[in-house]
This record gives C-alpha cells, sequence and structure tokens, in this order.
C-alpha cells in the first residue's frame, strides 16, 4: 500500500484608496460599464465539466442532449469529448456557481441529478502534469492510472481513514480536491472499497489519466 498527500494557500492584502480620488464621479461610472461590457465579451474563462454518470443504467443522453443545457445557460464554446460527460465551455461563474448551475439545470431538462466537478484550464493542466508514483511503480502495475475528482480538499482525519481501506498491491495519492489510483491490475479486479471511499469523501467522479490528459491537449488555449 502507498498513500501520499500535498496541499498549499497563498494569501492577499487589501486595497485601498477609492475611484473618485483619480476620476470624477461620472467618469468612473462610464468606465466602470465601459469595462463590464468588455468582460463580457472577451474575458470568459474555459472551464472543464466532469459530469457522473450521464450514460449509465437506463440513462441515456446524447451529445447534443447532454450540451443543450449549458447553451441554455448563456456558456459559449461548448463542446462535450466523448460521450462520457466531459464538456468543456467558456463563463464569467465561479466554479461553485457553474456546477451548481449546470446541476440544477440538468435535473430541469431531465429529471435526474448528474453530480457535477469544474476545474479551470490551469487546474486541469496541473492535474495532468502531477507525478503521483514513480516509474518502476508505474511499471510494476497492468492497471490503468485514475484521476477522481472531489468536491472539496479530504481532511486528515478522512485521509487518515482512507489509508487503512488501500489493500497493499495498489497506490493512492491524494493531491488537493483529486485522488490517484493505480490499481495493480484492472479496477474491477481491485479490492478498493470505491464505495467505502466515497461515503467518507461524499460525491465523486472518476477518469483514467490518460483522458483527462487528452482533454487538456485537444482543448488547450
Amino acid at each position: 500500500m502507498s498513500f501520499r498527500v500535498d496541499g498549499s494557500r497563498e494569501d492577499s492584502s487589501p486595497r485601498t484608496g477609492s475611484p473618485s480620488d483619480e476620476f470624477p464621479r461620472g467618469q468612473v461610472a462610464r468606465r466602470l460599464i465601459a469595462s463590464c461590457g468588455r468582460v463580457d465579451e472577451v474575458s470568459r474563462d474555459r472551464y472543464f465539466a466532469f459530469l457522473r454518470a450521464i450514460n449509465t443504467g437506463n440513462r441515456r443522453l446524447t451529445n447534443a442532449q447532454l450540451l443543450a443545457p449549458f447553451h441554455g445557460l448563456g456558456y459559449t464554446e461548448v463542446t462535450a469529448y466523448q460521450a462520457a460527460g466531459n464538456v468543456t465551455f467558456r463563463c464569467n461563474d465561479p466554479e461553485a456557481a457553474a456546477e451548481q448551475r449546470i446541476e440544477a439545470a440538468l435535473v430541469d431538462a431531465y429529471g435526474f441529478d448528474a453530480p457535477t466537478f469544474v476545474r479551470t484550464a490551469a487546474e486541469l493542466e496541473a492535474i495532468v502534469t502531477v507525478v503521483p508514483f514513480a516509474a518502476d511503480e508505474l511499471g510494476a502495475s497492468a492497471g490503468k492510472l485514475q484521476v477522481t475528482f472531489l468536491r472539496v480538499e479530504p481532511s486528515p482525519e478522512v485521509i487518515a481513514r482512507i489509508v487503512d481501506l488501500v489493500p497493499d498491491e495498489d497506490l493512492v495519492r491524494v493531491v488537493g480536491r483529486e485522488w490517484y489510483w493505480l490499481p495493480v491490475a484492472g479496477v474491477s479486479t481491485s479490492a478498493l472499497p470505491v464505495r467505502e471511499i466515497e461515503a467518507l469523501v461524499g460525491a465523486m467522479t472518476m477518469r483514467t489519466l490518460g483522458t483527462v490528459e487528452r482533454i487538456s491537449t485537444k482543448f488547450a488555449d
């Protein structure tokens, strides 16, 4: 068994002063209005949404059906990658707001919950550049490296409980809001109790790291 954890944070300082110190009040208002217009037109961020269980069981959506709610939210450059709940788009919403709006739109359109995990382009690039395991560990496994998206970073207490669930033959590493898993063979034959882990960390969705790498490369700005 192998288990490792990483994390970081940053802080900022408050801004002082008033716009009216530099411009007359009416000029300030006109400049703010013009600036907001430019943000709407050219500064939309690229996001990637990973949706859980879109095409499983009796639930089936074409890519056109999947993307329709995204268009309805006013998002732009909306594109699906494969038919597996992978969507890229641009919008001005913060990540958490985008997740909530997408989930609500899918419920309104199709009547089912689809937990959605949104990442920025920079976050996705960071996810695929992580080296979670050593070359010899990768070479000793016949399985495909998996990456699982979470809502929030697990607490140390939760991570400690997960550690106890990892079988000796598998490798797991937590990095922020993702955890990487290298099964010794296929996912379906591993003894890792994925459902028990989900009970600890909350909703999550898993992809092969290869799929995430191809998405990041295909839609790189």
